[in-house]
């Protein structure tokens, strides 16, 4: 049932998107991941090399639970997103996809509990307007999971959680769709990514999609890439040095 209401619980996000859409058709969104304004670019880059000198001690630990902060950013993400994509349909069908998000949600807390974080849950989203501005409300530090990440580890690995919280969002209208919808947030992931000290190769294929790509592919290629970031995170928490990771 859920695979036949994805085109109505999502209508309205679709609706808001109809520019970034536009955007992608004219490869706006290529541009935006393969840099920006030169100075603004700079400035990121200086950003991203004081975040770097402040984390440098907690990512010489083993294990320096990289994979962690972003885990739990993408569950969290995809839990929102996912559960709040259906908040307009039919209670029967709200009650399956709050079972699906849960099962992130409850991967969320695990790995939280780790880190001695309670109490983590989905962002709400009962209408439009919340659900539109879920990515900024990550960012925002709605609910105060990236603060005590950055308390417990480090500013590196905040912006790792929120890079995946971004992730994950994205991921759960991919795997909605079956690939057939991609809007992803280029700009915000493009900041967390260099911040936390993600390579460009590792995070710009989760915001490139190959033009045409049939949904299926669409999707596999968003899978892959996934795969690929959390198999660097996780080489690199081994004290690995995988050679598309930048330098620390």
């Amino acid at each position: 049932m859920l695979v036949y209401t994805v085109a109505i619980a999502l209508a309205f996000v679709v609706l808001g998107r109809v520019e970034l859409a536009l955007f992608a058709a004219l490869g706006a969104g290529d541009a935006l991941a393969r840099g920006g304004v030169a100075h603004e670019d700079a400035a990121l880059a200086r950003q991203a090399e004081d975040v770097a000198a402040q984390s440098r001690a907690a990512f010489e630990r083993v294990p320096g639970q990289r994979a962690v902060a972003f885990r739990i950013g993408y569950h969290l993400g995809f839990a929102s997103a996912f559960i709040g994509s259906y908040a307009m349909s039919p209670a029967v069908v709200q009650v399956k996809a709050r079972a699906i998000g849960e099962r992130h949600l409850a991967l969320a807390r695990q790995l939280g509990g780790s880190l001695g974080i309670a109490g983590l849950a989905e962002l709400p989203a009962s209408n439009p307007a919340q659900y539109a501005t879920l990515n900024e409300r990550f960012v925002t530090d709605e609910n105060g999971v990236a603060a005590q990440i950055e308390s417990r580890l480090s500013p590196a690995h905040r912006h790792l959680y929120l890079l995946g919280a971004l992730v994950g969002g994205e991921a759960s209208t991919v795997e909605s769709s079956s690939g057939e919808l991609t809007q992803p947030p280029v700009t915000p992931i493009r900041r967390h990514a260099t911040l936390a000290g993600v390579a460009p190769e590792l995070w710009m294929p989760l915001v490139t999609v190959p033009r045409g790509q049939t949904p299926a592919q669409v999707l596999a290629h968003y899978r892959n890439a996934l795969d690929a970031l959390s198999a660097d995170l996780a080489a690199r928490d081994a004290g690995q040095a995988p050679s598309s990771a930048p330098a620390r």
